[in-house]
């Protein structure tokens, strides 16, 4: 079983999550771990594909924290940033957030949407694939 939420912490489900989110709690079920990559200047990525009752997404920790990262966890991240990487929306920790490992196997989860899936664009790209009316530049 999961460890119960600070008192009056909020965790936002993850079809909530729009790009550039910072700061927010939020807890998750982690469904697949994929073999860490390696940063040109050394860095360590670990990526898995994580869920909750709302949606699943990709999930990306830097560093040493996600070594211990497992299938079956539970992690609760206080401090989370929802971030687009190459047009697609991923989750990890902001500068300063804490994840931690606060159960396994025993939480409801929904592995479709993915909002990894989804391709966001901004305003500017949007403007430009609409097409101009006649007579308009």
């Amino acid at each position: 079983m999961a460890a119960p939420p600070k008192p009056g912490q909020q965790f936002v489900p993850i079809a909530k999550f729009r790009p550039a989110m910072r700061g927010f709690d939020c807890e998750v079920i982690v469904l697949e771990t994929a073999m860490p990559t390696t940063t040109r200047d050394g860095q360590t990525i670990h990526t898995f594909l994580v869920a909750d009752r709302s949606a699943s997404i990709i999930m990306n920790i830097w560093g040493n924290d996600g070594k211990c990262i497992r299938n079956g966890d539970i992690i609760r991240i206080d401090g989370a940033e929802a971030k687009l990487f190459k047009g697609f929306m991923q989750l990890t920790t902001a500068r300063f957030g804490k994840l931690r490992r606060v159960g396994e196997d025993t939480m409801l989860f929904k592995d479709q949407p993915n909002v990894s899936e989804v391709q966001w664009v901004t305003e500017e790209e949007s403007r430009a694939m609409e097409p101009a009316e006649e007579g308009q530049c």
